[in-house]
């Protein structure tokens, strides 16, 4: 009986020993969607200041971390990809860190005369090399559209959006995005200087209030 035992004791062991190499041996990334989107715009018309930027992608590990850095493999699906690599963006190696389980892909995007008449698209994919394994057929894939126009940002906190609503904002209030970042005393706050301003326009401009691109009376 006790011969029995540890010849299954032996047993599981050397399973388990060989499930945890297993485990260690494969490695591999898959894109961060933030609220599961596969995609991120970049607008030139919030950062009237810049010519280029960095467009930042995040990624995650799937797998054990390691004490070594690891080349990630990322190629350009030029099929799906309408900007220009050299000239309208650009991509350098990128590392995962030692003992890191995530990480960025810094993208350079750059401000360019296409923009005028329509919006570029780069598309990124994730694929095997000497450091990684395959990714995940569903998240290996990100976009990165660049624009010229203003688009709708993540989270925005003033009813129905619409460009000339968004340009009005961005008049009386300076801040082009990222309006999630307010407390919530700060866009009541805020919210109370736009209505004041709304006023005053509608007021100055008398049968002639502001209206958005669909005819619509602005409102907050």
């Amino acid at each position: 009986m006790i011969v029995g035992y540890i010849a299954l004791s032996t047993i599981i062991s050397g399973c388990t020993a060989d499930y945890l190499e297993y485990n260690q041996a494969i490695a591999a990334l898959r894109f961060e969607y933030k609220d599961g989107k596969d995609s991120v715009v970049y607008s030139f018309t919030l950062h009237p200041d810049k010519e280029e930027d960095i467009v930042e992608v995040p990624y995650q590990l799937m797998g054990y971390a390691m004490s070594a850095d690891r080349v990630v493999g990322i190629e350009i699906d030029k099929a799906m990809t309408t900007a220009v690599e050299g000239q309208d963006f650009s991509i350098e190696k990128t590392i995962l860190a030692s003992e890191m389980i995530s990480g960025r892909i810094p993208v350079t995007v750059r401000k360019s005369t296409a923009l005028e008449q329509k919006n570029l698209v780069i598309v990124l994919r994730l694929c095997k090399n000497e450091s990684f394994s395959e990714p995940p057929i569903n998240e290996a894939i990100f976009r990165i559209v660049i624009t010229n126009q203003l688009t709708k940002p993540d989270k925005w906190p003033f009813k129905e959006y619409s460009q000339v609503k968004h340009e009005f904002v961005i008049k009386v209030t300076g801040v082009g995005t990222d309006y999630d970042k307010w407390s919530g005393q700060e866009l009541v706050y805020w919210t109370g200087v736009l209505t004041k301003a709304l006023y005053e326009y509608n007021k100055n401009h008398p049968g002639n209030p502001l209206k958005d691109e669909n005819g619509l009376l602005v409102t907050f």
